[in-house]
This record gives C-alpha cells, sequence and structure tokens, in this order.
C-alpha cells in the first residue's frame, strides 16, 4: 500500500512484530498505533520512522526508555504518548521536542517537576496534562504558557488556587477542568476567561452559585456543566446564554421548573439533560423527552 500517508491500526494487539511491519511503511506522515502493548523494542521500531509528523502511541508501555527514544523524533508535531507510566524522567526527553505544537501527555504519573519541565515548551499550542497530579503548584507553571489555546487538565488535583493560576491563560479558547475538587470560588475566576469558546466544568462541586458565574460567560458555545448539583435556579441561569450550541447539563438535581428553562433553548444543536429530576410529564410538555436517550 505504496499510497497510504495516515495510518490508523489502534487496539489490534500488533506487538513488535506489527510495529516492525508499520515501522517499513516509509511514506506514512500519520500514525496511530495507541493500544498495542509494542514495548520499548517497537518504540524503537517507529522511532526510525522519519517521516512521521504526528504520531500516537498511547497505552504502548513504552515507559521512560520509550520516551527517550520517541524524543529522537524531530520532526514530529503532534504527540499522543499518553497512558505509557514515562513519570518526570521520562517528560524530560520528551520536553526537549521543540518542534511539538500538539502534546497529550496525560495519564503518566507526572508530578510538579515534570509540569514545570512541560510549561517551558512554549512552542505548544495544544496540551493535555490531565490524569497527573500535578496540583495547583502545577497549575501555576502551566499558567506560564501563555501561547496555549487547548487545554486539558481534567482530574489534577486542582483547586479553587490552581483555577484562579489558569484563569491567566488568556488566549485559550478552549478549557477542560473537569473533575477536579474545584469549587464556587473557582467557578468565579474561570468566568473571568472571557475568550472562551468551550468549557467543560463538568464533576466539580460549583452548585448555583458557580452556575451564575459561568453564565456571564456570553462567549462561549460549548459548555459542559454536568454533575456540579445544580439546581432549577443554576438551570435558568443557564438557559440565558442564548448563544451557547451545545451544552451538557446532566447529572444534576435540576426539576420540572429548570426543564421548563432550559427547553427555551432553541438555539442549541447538542444538549444532554439526562440524570436529572424531571418527571416524565415535564419530559413530554418541554419536548425534553426527545434527549433522554
Amino acid at each position: 500500500m505504496k499510497q497510504l500517508t495516515s495510518l490508523s491500526i489502534g487496539v489490534n494487539e500488533i506487538g513488535v512484530e506489527g510495529g516492525k511491519f508499520i515501522s517499513e511503511i516509509k511514506q506514512l506522515t500519520s500514525l496511530d498505533i495507541s493500544d498495542n502493548q509494542i514495548g520499548v523494542e517497537g518504540a524503537k521500531l517507529i522511532s526510525e520512522m522519519k517521516q512521521l509528523t504526528s504520531l500516537n502511541i498511547f497505552k504502548n508501555g513504552i515507559g521512560v526508555e520509550g520516551a527517550k527514544l520517541i524524543s529522537e523524533m524531530k520532526q514530529l508535531t503532534s504527540l499522543d504518548i499518553s497512558g505509557n507510566l514515562i513519570y518526570d524522567e521520562g517528560v524530560k526527553s520528551i520536553s526537549e521536542m521543540k518542534q511539538l505544537t500538539s502534546l497529550d501527555i496525560s495519564k503518566n504519573e507526572i508530578g510538579v517537576e515534570g509540569a514545570k519541565l512541560i510549561s517551558g515548551m512554549k512552542q505548544l499550542t495544544s496540551l493535555n496534562i490531565s490524569k497527573n497530579e500535578i496540583s495547583d503548584e502545577g497549575a501555576k507553571l502551566i499558567s506560564e504558557m501563555k501561547q496555549l489555546t487547548s487545554l486539558t487538565i481534567y482530574k489534577s488535583g486542582i483547586d479553587d488556587k490552581g483555577a484562579k493560576y489558569l484563569s491567566e491563560i488568556k488566549q485559550l479558547t478552549s478549557l477542560d477542568i473537569s473533575s477536579n475538587p474545584m469549587g464556587v470560588e473557582g467557578a468565579k475566576f474561570i468566568s473571568e476567561m472571557k475568550q472562551l469558546t468551550s468549557l467543560d466544568i463538568s464533576n466539580n462541586l460549583i452548585y448555583d452559585e458557580g452556575a451564575e458565574f459561568i453564565s456571564g460567560m456570553k462567549q462561549l458555545t460549548s459548555l459542559n456543566i454536568s454533575n456540579n448539583i445544580i439546581l432549577d435556579e443554576g438551570a435558568k441561569l443557564i438557559s440565558e446564554m442564548k448563544q451557547l450550541t451545545s451544552l451538557d447539563i446532566c447529572y444534576n438535581e435540576i426539576g420540572d421548573e429548570g426543564a421548563k428553562f432550559i427547553s427555551g433553548m432553541k438555539q442549541l444543536t447538542s444538549l444532554y439533560v439526562y440524570a436529572n429530576r424531571i418527571s416524565d410529564e415535564a419530559k413530554l410538555l418541554t419536548s425534553l423527552n426527545e434527549f433522554y436517550i
């Protein structure tokens, strides 16, 4: 298949032997070889594919040594090396890839030291550092990356203080800060990010008070505010965001009154409202039953 330039062959149990065959397809520029357990030996084979500009090597058990091999691929601009347990030591190698503009390094047991190394990658515009316990201290370091436009940092041990640091990244247009121990004060800081168009603040504890702050973000077109103990009053506030086209407000405590407010958002093209306290009758009356799937 000499014409192939892009290949996705994830989750196929190809192992090292399969990695060897893949590495011989010299015209590939984009490769997804995720979840194949190719290990360090396989990483070495892939690292020799000098024509690649995009690589997804998620969940392949390559560890620190494999990260070092991948870091030698100086032509890459996009890299997903998540779920490989590379630790801070492996991050040291990856941080030397100064040509990268997009990096997913989530789920790698990275701490504050790793966050510090990543913060030095000033060419990155997109970063996913989720599922690493970098805490508020790590968030402060990441906030120094003034060139970022997209940041995914869910489940990273960030509370209100960390939210304040992240709110200082003024050029961000997309932020996922879900599943962190963040409350109302954190929501207030995030609401000051007037340039955001996409926000995922789900699985926090912002309540109706936090929803009021978020409702003031008039530039948002996509919002995930699920699982935040939001009641009818919060639903009313969110329903006033007339610019939203996508809303996920499921797993809250919204009742029939809140359903009426949400049903008035006629501009929505995508809505998730399941797992609330809306009666079957209200679902029918408000036409929200079609969103219960």
